[in-house]
């Protein structure tokens, strides 16, 4: 997982709630699906695509998920 505390990593890094709401959006779940998983609102949701969107320089959810599988892989 890309975590902040991972320093052996040089590309940007996405906080705990961050890599939570990516690992549900491989699974292809929805902002309400992930907002309801972990209770929290769907705003909260969008943010944190915000943040995980700039972080990985992507600017959709399938190039998000894309590189943070290809970056979990090395």
């Amino acid at each position: 997982m890309i975590y902040e505390s991972d320093t052996s990593n040089n590309s940007s890094l996405l906080s705990n709630a961050e890599s939570k709401i990516m690992n549900l959006l491989i699974k292809g779940l929805s902002n309400k699906s992930i907002s309801e998983q972990l209770t929290i609102s769907e705003n909260t949701v969008k943010y944190h695509l915000k943040n995980i969107y700039k972080k990985l320089n992507v600017q959709s959810r399938s190039e998000a998920t894309y590189k943070f599988n290809k970056i979990n892989k090395t």
